[in-house]
């Protein structure tokens, strides 16, 4: 038996993968581009032209942009460590209650983070030399990430508890290569 999914859920589903592509596509931009200057980087101080000073600063702030632009990515991709072969021995009944918990969990942690937007943001004060932004600007993509897991994470509360999403653990594929 079929249950009808609403389209106003359905919708927001769709926006949150396609919020969860862009950050993707966002994050692993900021890796390419970490590797393109690093790379540019060494060729140039091997062939005597010296250093791109710039280079170490601005590294830093994309890998740390790129970690949190993926802390949504993972979370919504169902990416995160999952102890699914444990998970797998419990009734559905259990699952569904695992999963709310978890949902749960996730909402207050990274509900804490977005409340503290205004604590987060004032305590980072100053310019990190060289790149010449100001400090919060580390943090954004961390509270703008979590924002959306806490969505995530109420949207799946809701698709469980209205039985629009299966419980059902991945297949853990990767004890089959051992």
């Amino acid at each position: 038996m079929s249950v009808r999914v609403p389209e106003w859920f359905r919708g927001t589903d769709r926006a949150l993968d396609l919020i969860a592509s862009l950050f993707q596509i966002l994050a692993e931009g900021l890796l390419a581009t970490m590797l393109a200057c690093n790379l540019l980087n060494l060729v140039m101080r091997n062939s005597g032209a010296g250093s791109l000073l710039w280079v170490g600063p601005w590294t830093g702030v994309m890998m740390v942009w790129a970690v949190f632009f993926g802390f949504y990515v993972i979370y919504r991709r169902q990416l995160d460590i999952a102890l699914s072969f444990a998970v797998a021995r419990f009734s559905p009944r259990i699952r569904r209650a695992m999963r709310v918990l978890t949902g749960i969990c996730a909402i207050i942690v990274a509900g804490v983070i977005v409340l503290e937007t205004p604590q987060i943001l004032a305590r980072q004060r100053g310019t990190i030399e060289i790149v010449d932004i100001t400090r919060y600007w580390l943090s954004v993509p961390m509270i703008v990430s979590s924002a959306f897991i806490v969505l995530h994470f109420a949207f799946d509360i809701v698709a469980v508890l209205f039985g629009w999403h299966e419980v059902n653990p991945e297949e853990d594929l990767e004890n089959l290569q051992w």
